[in-house]
């Protein structure tokens, strides 16, 4: 994205400037717009917007102070502000594909991505070599699930800039959503060059995905709790290679991990190490490995043998249902994988369903709110790690989440899994249909307009209906 603040030249300004600036002043505004513009880029977003604002007293018809302040506010989830101010910068300089590109970049992230499209085919269509304007294109494109123009896309911002690493990364999960695994995930090697991918120091080489016998490996976490229970399936086959598996892991999910029976040792992160002899990613394990995740795809995470969590049960309820709706705040795209809990309420109206709140974090207030405390179990409140919820979830007849951690330890477990996807998901949820190759018993329910949930609660009643009939079946 083309998130850099722009300074430029001063311009004449347009006859509708109300307040003309003598060339001291003119020379002080530009001092200033640097300045906010350093903050800026230095992530210090509250006292960029705070410059941005009050020298937008000063010229109200600011181009680029318009531009700077979207992106920023953008940055901070102030979606509407953001494409308002976009909008304003359109109005200055109509012709300039970056606006035009940037306005797109606010559109999408609002979920509003029809309109982000049209601007982005504008930017281009202004500077048919303009690679950030393909690369954002691209990204829209892949959102709606047009894969083949958006990799299409992104191999003509490769060739404008082939050092563009973050297009070649978007590239490689285009590919995957394409069903390109294999080539996907070698490809997704890439992000390894990105500076938000964390950097190890480890004196051990990492594990070029060679003979491993005899050696003791470390897989450590790159990304979020969901990646790492996704892929510490792939312990299993470095195990059965010969190797002494130890995970480095989030404190939430080490108790988990350490009964999995074929990892080693499982240490929580800021935990003293072991020693090892090679380190690997657990994201680059599909790609060493070389290993077809159809071959994976047996459930090979369980709960601990003794646990405190104990359901219960009601004699007229055919089946145990356990239902997550909010992702946790400040996750990247929360508000778009977020489902209203109000549409989970239908289900606590039938007596033949027996519903858990498996709820972390903030929401679980959603269940006083919505004066639900007598429609559901609220077991969220005591789950306080993965351990846990496993024991939860193991007690149940289906999971019913957004995409969420919990919805991939459901997977990894094998427990029959309806998963709710916004118009556009993860990758990791692969793009199109209903099934992964990962998660055999998951389920999926997609949204085909942005923020249309009606629909996809809609598809998911009428499945639940048929499941209830199965079980009456004698």
């Amino acid at each position: 994205m083309n998130d850099r603040p722009s300074i430029r030249p001063l311009r004449r300004e347009s006859r509708s400037d109300p307040i003309p600036l003598f060339a001291s002043e003119a020379d002080s505004f530009v001092q200033q717009l640097r300045l906010a513009a350093q903050a800026h880029r230095a992530g210090r977003l509250d006292e960029a917007i705070s410059s941005y604002l009050r020298l937008l007293a000063i010229r109200p018809y600011h181009a680029e102070l318009h531009n700077n302040l979207g992106v920023a506010l953008r940055l901070i989830g102030k979606l509407e502000a953001s494409v308002s101010h976009h909008r304003l910068s359109l109005a200055s300089d109509a012709n300039n594909p970056a606006l035009h590109s940037n306005l797109g970049n606010a559109l999408r992230a609002a979920g509003r991505l029809d309109e982000a499209v049209k601007h982005h085919f504008q930017s281009i269509a202004l500077n048919r070599d303009y690679g950030e304007g393909f690369f954002n294109l691209a990204l829209c494109l892949r959102d709606l699930g047009r894969l083949d123009e958006a990799v299409g896309c992104l191999g003509r911002a490769l060739a404008l800039n082939p050092e563009n690493r973050r297009a070649r990364t978007e590239l490689a999960i285009a590919l995957m959503m394409r069903g390109e695994l294999e080539v996907g995930f070698a490809a997704y090697e890439a992000r390894k060059r990105l500076p938000e991918t964390p950097k190890v120091e480890f004196s051990q080489p990492a594990w070029d995905g060679g003979e491993i016998a005899g050696r003791r490996i470390l897989l450590y976490p790159e990304q979020g709790l969901g990646d790492v229970l996704l892929f510490v399936r792939f312990a299993r086959e470095l195990k059965r290679r010969g190797a002494t598996v130890i995970v480095l892991c989030q404190a939430l999910l080490r108790d988990l991990l350490a009964g999995s029976g074929y990892i080693d040792q499982a240490v929580a992160e800021g935990e003293k190490l072991p020693p090892f002899d090679v380190h690997a990613s657990l994201v680059s394990l599909p790609h060493l490995c070389r290993v077809d995740f159809a071959a994976q795809a047996a459930p090979y995470l369980k709960p601990p043998q003794e646990s405190r969590i104990r359901l219960g049960r009601l004699d007229k309820a055919k089946l145990s249902i356990g239902i997550y709706w909010a992702a946790m705040p400040g996750q990247p795209q929360d508000r778009q994988r977020s489902a209203p809990f109000q549409q989970f309420l239908a289900l606590a109206g039938d007596p033949e369903l027996l519903i858990f709140s498996l709820q972390g974090g903030s929401h679980q207030r959603d269940i006083q709110q919505f004066g639900a405390g007598g429609l559901l179990h609220d077991v969220g409140r005591g789950i306080f790690d993965f351990a846990e919820a496993a024991t939860a979830l193991s007690q149940l007849d289906l999971l019913i989440s957004i995409d969420a951690p919990i919805a991939h330890l459901g997977g990894a477990m094998g427990l029959p899994t309806w998963v709710l996807l916004p118009l556009a998901a993860d990758w990791r949820w692969s793009l199109g249909g209903t099934r992964a190759p990962w998660y055999p018993a998951t389920r999926f329910f997609r949204q085909t307009r942005a923020g249309d949930w009606d629909s996809v609660f809609a598809s998911m009643r009428t499945a639940l209906e048929a499941v209830k009939g199965e079980t009456s079946r004698p």
